[in-house]
């Protein structure tokens, strides 16, 4: 008889495959210059959950691993659906990447109000995630300006509204959006001393 694990789909390393597939070509600065998209950013994001976080959360993972390819790359939401659709946490992971997903031309703002009005704490524990990798990579940009917006926007569009969401959320997350938050805090203060910010 067969074990029943032995024939679960991996579906981490599916949207690994996946991830990495789309994502291919793409570019982002970092220490060592110009690197892959997906091994800076996606696999940062993904470490940042599993590893700092100790999150082994399938839905939670596997949306980290797509949460950019609906937004920078040609994946649809309605593949999306069919790859993972079958799944128990199909229909979940489906939601989460259509609202990490920034319509063309959304104001940040309008965008971080929208996910922190309609995501669970799944959702948001990947955005804070994303934005702590940022931050962490944020100085390699040779922008000053641009960094001081992204900084500040940190501030006013996710630390801020943050606390008054977490109020309507009780799962079993708070306790790792809480600790994001703060190494996100964290890390802004580690951008302005680097870079002599003034916010």
């Amino acid at each position: 008889m067969t074990d029943k694990m032995d024939t679960k789909p991996d579906l981490i390393q599916k949207a690994k495959d996946m991830a990495k597939s789309y994502h291919e070509g793409q570019t982002r600065r970092g220490s060592a210059g110009f690197v892959p998209y997906y091994d800076e950013h996606i696999l940062g994001v993904y470490n940042i959950l599993k590893d700092e976080c100790q999150i082994d959360d399938e839905e939670v993972l596997v949306t980290a691993l797509l949460h950019d390819t609906v937004e920078d790359t040609d994946y649809t939401l309605d593949q999306c659906r069919a790859e993972f659709g079958d799944t128990v946490a199909g229909p979940e992971i489906k939601e989460q990447v259509r609202l990490l997903t920034r319509i063309d031309g959304e104001p940040f703002s309008v965008y971080a109000r929208r996910l922190f009005a309609n995501g669970t704490d799944k959702t948001i524990l990947v955005k804070l995630a994303d934005r702590l990798h940022n931050l962490r990579t944020i100085s390699y940009m040779p922008d000053i300006q641009w960094i001081q917006k992204k900084v500040k926007q940190s501030y006013t569009d996710i630390l801020n509204p943050l606390h008054e969401t977490m109020k309507g959320i009780d799962g079993p997350y708070n306790d790792k959006i809480n600790k994001l938050a703060d190494m996100i805090e964290d890390q802004i203060l580690t951008v302005q001393r680097k870079l002599k910010l003034k916010i």
